[in-house]
């Protein structure tokens, strides 16, 4: 019994970060209280704190969840792309209109930039940490060259690029526009990637 209880608690832990993580991507930080959270993984306000010891650590452990769920999207999205093309691959699929147009399942980063800055010192810092997650499958696919630091350097850039356009796409209400805006944030996260190394 006691095995099940722990199995139990574990898939209901999980079931409230998977929800919290959407409805924070979907409504944003501020707007999403704990009792909806609960009530959405078909729990009572009161069981909360079986789980957490605080809004701040789900905020926090929600981050991270949804941080890591996002790598291992683009970890699986990659795997059979032929090596010469899992760069453009994951530039593709950040860039692509179904993640402008569903934030609760995409890059957290993209859905909570101006919300993170704000949180609590350590939140931002577990958040970097994840986030840094994608940026080393970025310098992972770089073309050869350059030293580790310059790599990731370089991938950060790249990472920053097709941010930057997911951010436009969204703000935009024409989704031909987006589309272009898609296309010129594809070209221009190509060209920082195969640009030649400082020798």
């Amino acid at each position: 019994m006691a095995k099940y209880s722990e199995d139990h608690k574990r898939a209901t832990r999980e079931a409230i970060l998977k929800q919290a993580s959407e409805r924070f991507r979907r409504d944003g930080i501020a707007a999403v209280g704990v009792r909806p959270l609960m009530a959405d993984a078909g729990l009572t306000h009161g069981g909360f704190y079986a789980h957490f010891g605080s809004r701040s650590e789900l905020v926090a452990e929600t981050l991270d969840y949804a941080a890591a769920s996002t790598l291992e999207f683009f970890r699986t999205a990659i795997a059979n792309s032929p090596p010469e093309r899992k760069l453009e691959t994951i530039i593709r699929t950040y860039l692509r209109p179904v993640h402008r147009d569903h934030m609760a399942l995409g890059c957290s980063v993209s859905a909570l930039g101006p919300e993170i800055a704000r949180e609590a010192e350590a939140t931002r810092a577990q958040l970097a940490a994840r986030h840094m997650g994608l940026v080393q499958l970025i310098a992972e696919h770089l073309p050869a060259g350059g030293d580790a630091a310059a790599r990731i350097e370089r991938a950060s850039i790249v990472f920053a690029t097709m941010l930057g356009t997911l951010q436009l796409m969204r703000i935009e209400t024409d989704a031909d526009i987006a589309a272009q805006l898609a296309k010129a944030g594809r070209e221009a996260a190509l060209l920082v990637a195969a640009a030649a190394w400082p020798s």
